[in-house]
């Protein structure tokens, strides 16, 4: 007997717990709904949402369908006009509100996708859009007094499985975010197991493979650059599910938080000036309309929310790129070297600057889809420079392809000779690729051999400037060889020395917005602020043919036809005006060496030196002496201090160690500094040495 009792009162408190488990995993579903619910509503403006359903309504057709939409070649319409007319049915301060003929539309329009069933020849609509629209609809509906016919969500929710693909970074936490949909709708567990399971899956460090790289850069399709285009929708799905999920059993780990949170501050805002990406971050995505628009809306606010510890930071960034604030609030300068990825990204109040460049170790930057069809010069030292943020943004159609900004190439007579022929996956032609920092300065180079054009090409990064130098430009093609200094807005006046030199000699300068170019050798030096002409379609076969018309700002240097060693030096200085340009105190700059074996500069203000050695050698100037004897970049901090700093760097990620042989002025005797170098994963990455007698 007391057996049988001890066993009853078991059960009984058996049934409670798992009572009391089910009413907390209900409230678990009903919170992390009712987030994403207020989630799907945030920014929406009532005024715009109805005028935008007023117009689209009339063209529904009495069985559910859109007469302008094609259901053969279905993309985001019609399932976003849906979505939109859900938001107004439910939301009280919409005029729309709880509307009939409102209501009969979602009910048919949702009724016809069910049984048209409408597929798309790319994946990524069927696998990750169809079934995210369809769920967010169904969420946003389940706040309506009058739901939706009950086994009509039933079929939508069935519609919406998909296998999901594990492995896949971006694409991943994609399909993991419908599954999270679809596990509130359901309020199934293992679902909601699955779904926080491969949210949270990519947020890891995957060397080698598509995700974030040990450098902090981020791969997809391969290893391929993808820092604001896979890497935006890694960062976005990532912000939001751990959002949803704080607070809950599912929460973020803290380890998988502190890899999300370092890509956020130190990868992925750093490319966003203002409300703007840099152009080098965002793939073939370039080709598409405000595709430089960051469009951040409320994903920085958010993540305070699960990471206060940081939350100053946050709210910074969340009203710089919401324009509530200037461009540099927040902003503390920073020199990024992605020895993973080829990205160099140089960052100052005033200022970004931005190296993106391809090795044999990489990909080069896709066309796919018939998306960046044009861009075959992007990977080749293309640089992006901003002030506002805005200096490119929407400019990519009239774009002259072939004089990317910062790169060295053939000038094609029209867009043939920027068309990517290969779709996907094309590997890079070169190896000595990368450069050295300390984080806060460095030097960046690249030994370009692409197209029949060679040359040896450096970025030198300090504080008001940034000197970029050229050497070894040779090609045997019948185009000219130019290298395009910049390519943007054309906004405001245009001042230049040039047409002042006598035969292409002596030093030159030119000013446009706020940016001025020092020509200290001068050199053949264009410039042209014409209207150039172009359209979206012919760089993104999705996208509109209306050509357009717009004034461009370009500058380049021609180096003519048939260069054997052409060279050129230029630099950079942002945020100055003609009076300031003047009175810039260019002795502060000493470039030392430029040819195809060595490229050095030092600065004076900062008491530091920069160089490149493209093989074994000697670099000798002033009292100085620095050999090494393999390839690599180097670069030197307190060049007169009693304890200066080396720091080096092997861009082929081929030598283990380097022998440096080092005589400063001052220095007693001459230093031997055996370099041990960074292996595996970190190949490529800077060691750091004290100097000291």
């Amino acid at each position: 007997m007391k057996n049988s009792g001890l066993k009853i009162w078991l059960s009984v408190i058996f049934v409670c717990l798992s009572c009391l488990f089910a009413r907390a995993q209900q409230k678990t579903y009903a919170i992390i709904m009712e987030r994403i619910n207020q989630d799907l509503q945030v920014g929406i403006n009532d005024g715009v949402l109805t005028k935008r359903i007023t117009k689209n309504l009339p063209a529904l057709k009495s069985d559910g369908s859109w007469s302008d939409i094609n259901y053969a070649d279905v993309q985001y319409d019609p399932l976003n006009r849906i979505k939109d007319m859900a938001s107004a049915y439910i939301r009280p301060s919409n005029k729309l509100y709880q509307n009939v003929e409102l209501y009969g539309a979602i009910v048919k329009s949702l009724q016809h996708w069910l049984d048209k069933n409408p597929k798309n020849k790319n994946w990524w609509y069927n696998d990750i859009f169809y079934p995210q629209a369809i769920g967010q609809t169904l969420i946003l509906m389940r706040n309506a007094k009058t739901q939706l016919p009950v086994e009509l969500e039933k079929a939508l929710i069935n519609r919406m499985i998909r296998k999901l693909k594990t492995g896949d970074g971006a694409n991943t936490s994609d399909e993991a975010l419908h599954y999270l949909y679809r596990a509130c709708l359901t309020q199934n567990r293992a679902t909601l197991d699955s779904a926080a399971k491969y949210l949270f899956e990519p947020i890891a460090i995957a060397d080698g493979k598509e995700g974030i790289q040990v450098d902090g850069s981020y791969y997809q399709h391969g290893k391929q650059q993808a820092i604001a285009s896979y890497g935006r929708v890694f960062a976005g799905n990532s912000v939001n599910a751990a959002f949803y999920l704080r607070e809950t059993e599912y929460a973020l780990p803290k380890a998988q938080l502190a890899i999300l949170v370092n890509y956020l501050k130190n990868t992925f805002l750093r490319t966003v000036r203002g409300s703007f990406y840099d152009f080098n971050v965002r793939g073939r995505g370039i080709s598409r309309k405000d595709s430089l628009s960051s469009g951040m809306g409320g994903m920085v606010g958010k993540i305070k929310l699960f990471d206060p510890e940081n939350a100053a930071y946050w709210d910074a960034s969340a009203l710089r790129t919401a324009r509530k604030k200037a461009v540099d609030y927040g902003i503390t300068a920073s020199h990024s070297q992605y020895w993973k990825s080829g990205y160099t990204l140089h960052l100052r109040k005033a200022y970004t600057f931005s190296i993106q460049t391809a090795s044999i170790r990489t990909l080069r930057t896709e066309r796919g889809n018939n998306e960046n069809i044009l861009g075959k010069f992007l990977p080749d030292g293309a640089t992006n420079i901003q002030r506002s943020g805005s200096e490119y943004a929407n400019l990519m159609p009239v774009w002259e392809w072939d004089k990317i900004p910062g790169t060295t190439s053939r000038d094609y007579p029209d867009d043939n000779g920027a068309t990517i022929l290969k779709e996907w996956g094309t590997p890079g032609t070169t190896k000595f690729v990368g450069g050295v920092s300390d984080g806060i300065y460095g030097v960046s180079c690249y030994d370009l051999n692409y197209d029949s054009v060679q040359a040896k090409k450096a970025w030198f990064f300090f504080d008001k400037e940034v000197v970029c130098l050229g050497a070894g430009i040779k090609s045997s093609a019948k185009e000219n060889i130019t290298t395009t200094i910049n390519q943007a807005w054309l906004r405001g006046d245009v001042a230049s020395s040039n047409g002042a030199q006598a035969n292409g000699k002596g030093e030159i300068w030119a000013i446009h917005d706020s940016i001025g170019y020092i020509f200290p050798q001068g050199g053949n030096l264009e410039i042209s602020s014409k209207v150039q002409t172009g359209s979206w379609h012919r760089i993104n076969h999705f996208q509109s043919k209306t050509e357009l018309k717009h004034n461009v700002f370009k500058i380049w240097l021609n180096h003519g036809q048939n260069p054997q060693n052409a060279s050129y030096q230029y630099i950079v200085v942002p945020g100055i005006d003609v009076a300031g340009l003047k009175k810039y105190n260019r002795s502060m700059i000493q470039i030392l060496e430029n040819t195809a074996e060595i490229q050095a500069v030092k600065h004076i203000g900062l008491d530091m030196l920069q160089a490149v050695f493209y093989k074994p050698g000697t670099l000798s100037a002033g009292g100085l002496s620095l050999r090494v004897d393999q390839a690599c970049t180097v670069y030197i901090k307190d060049l007169n201090g009693k304890n200066p700093t080396l720091y080096i760097a092997d861009p082929a990620q081929e030598n283990a160690g380097i022998q440096v042989f080092l005589k400063l002025p001052g220095m007693l005797k001459p230093q031997n500094i055996n370099c041990n170098l960074p292996a595996g994963a970190l190949s490529g990455a800077t060691a750091t040495f004290k100097i000291k007698e």
